[in-house]
């Protein structure tokens, strides 16, 4: 620092903390008038700086703090080069990035503490240090193979913690409608994780249900409920056998995610009861009204459905959770489109599709191009419906995804049968033997896949038939029990 800024800063400080210069010079053991003479003073050697710096009782902190103002001053003064209006934005500007930085200085410093021990119950205290520190695991295991992260997760006692558990598990429900087999794999990290977990035996369990149950929830996905059921009851019964008193985990996941399995059973009813309920004890709101709003319309109450998706809307930051808030979105423009609600629909896609975009989702650009496909076909736009739905359907199948190809491919049928684009409709259905090979399509969809093949192939599919198996798709999808009815 400058010697001349010396007594500027000191008087800075005494102002700030209100000291006399009797006060002063009473804690630095120098004489009151010396004090008014050594503050008036351009310039203070060292040892005097040092004890009227005792005198103020000022921390390093303050005089850095005094310090970069006094600094921030003096080159506003000499810089000629910009206008005052052009120096008053870099300094507004230099401001706002300071506050920043504190923010992020400050939580560092916060988190770098001692962290939690990890074989007891966990703190109130303990937690927000705690699940910083899975955030960095997480970073650290998220680039390995698969065999590389159960080694770390069996060796290092470090990774054995409840909170990498809860960390793993919510990337398991984050790649449950991306990537199955990467779903599947990081619930059982997150099992094989929490089975390691320290501390009192009814605590050790309740995160043992906890993992369980996003094992479960991953076979769903996978499409074997029968042994979703099984592994979701002993999760279960872990959790219950469990506690967990200041309620550390989501108290409402398991009831979520057996909501999700109920759903999928056609077991509607108990699905919104669950909701319900997960609703009164659980933490993420938002989370189970979007849920809520899947289980609606797979009932197809797509304006109940767009009802309870509204209510989740205010309970989602863009900022914090930027893909739970364009999943809403997306669902919501969906459900705009049962209802024909086009203009509204169309917006939504438009948001959606900036963030996706932004975030660098390509599996989610693809849906947001099958959505903008079938608001064009609405709003009478048959071209440029069929270019984003061919589009769509072509990513679709490069990623696997046959239920989505069906659906895109059914939207362009409807759309070619309203022209009669008939020669065209026939090269369409050929494709239609990959989906059939699939694994992607339960066997109820596949019988009305079949079926429109049938059709076409006579030259007998009409363009009712093709909106009443595309709407049945769209029903079947979170209904693998419901049957298409030929009448």
């Amino acid at each position: 620092m400058p010697r001349s800024h010396r007594p500027l800063t000191l008087a800075i400080l005494a102002i700030w903390k209100d000291l006399s210069q009797k006060e002063i010079g009473a804690e630095a053991r120098i004489p009151q008038k010396q004090v008014s003479y050594y503050l008036k003073k351009e310039e203070l050697d060292d040892s005097v700086y040092e004890r009227l710096l005792r005198g103020v009782r000022a921390r390093a902190a303050e005089v850095d703090a005094v310090t970069a103002c006094l600094e921030a001053l003096e080159a506003l003064s000499q810089d000629q080069e910009m206008t005052p209006e052009e120096r008053d934005e870099v300094e507004a500007g230099i401001l706002e990035s300071t506050r920043l930085l504190r923010k992020s200085f400050s939580a560092a410093v916060r988190r770098s503490r001692a962290l939690p021990p990890v074989d007891g119950y966990p703190r109130p205290a303990d937690l927000e240090a705690a699940r910083w520190q899975a955030r960095d695991q997480w970073s650290r295991l998220e680039p390995l193979s698969e065999g590389q992260r159960f080694a770390v997760a069996r060796v290092a006692t470090e990774f054995q913690t409840w909170a990498l558990v809860e960390r793993v598990c919510e990337e398991s429900i984050v790649q449950a409608s991306r990537n199955v087999e990467r779903s599947a794999s990081l619930a059982r990290l997150a099992q094989e994780i929490a089975e390691r977990v320290q501390g009192p035996e009814e605590w050790r369990n309740r995160v043992q249900g906890f993992a369980l149950a996003h094992v479960a929830n991953s076979l769903r996905v996978q499409g074997e409920p029968k042994a979703a059921e099984v592994i979701l009851e002993q999760a279960k019964r872990l959790w219950k056998s469990g506690n967990d008193s200041i309620e550390v985990l989501d108290p409402g996941r398991l009831l979520e995610l057996e909501a999700s399995l109920r759903r999928g059973q056609r077991c509607f009813e108990e699905a919104l009861a669950l909701l319900d309920q997960a609703l009164s004890v659980g933490r993420r709101p938002e989370r189970y009204l979007i849920n809520k709003g899947f289980v609606l319309e797979a009932v197809g109450n797509y304006k109940h459905a767009v009802e309870t998706l509204c209510q989740a809307e205010p309970l989602i930051s863009r900022e914090a959770e930027p893909r739970l808030w364009y999943k809403l979105r997306f669902n919501l423009a969906v459900n705009f489109c049962h209802l024909a609600c086009y203009t509204e629909a169309a917006e939504l896609a438009r948001q959606v599709g900036e963030i996706a975009g932004y975030l660098g989702d390509e599996v989610f650009l693809i849906r947001v191009k099958w959505l903008m496909g079938r608001i064009a076909a609405g709003c009478g736009q048959r071209a440029e419906a069929r270019t984003l739905l061919r589009q769509a359907r072509w990513g679709f199948a490069a990623r696997g995804m046959s239920y989505d190809v069906a659906l895109a491919m059914l939207e362009e049928a409807v759309l070619l049968l309203e022209e009669s684009r008939i020669a065209e409709l026939r090269v369409l259905t050929l494709s239609l033997a990959e989906i059939f090979e699939s694994k992607g399509v339960h066997r109820e969809a596949l019988a009305a896949l079949r079926l429109f093949q049938e059709a076409a192939e006579r030259n007998e599919v009409t363009i009712d038939l093709a909106r009443r198996i595309l709407d049945y798709l769209f029903r079947a999808r979170y209904d693998q029990g419901h049957r298409f009815i030929t009448s």
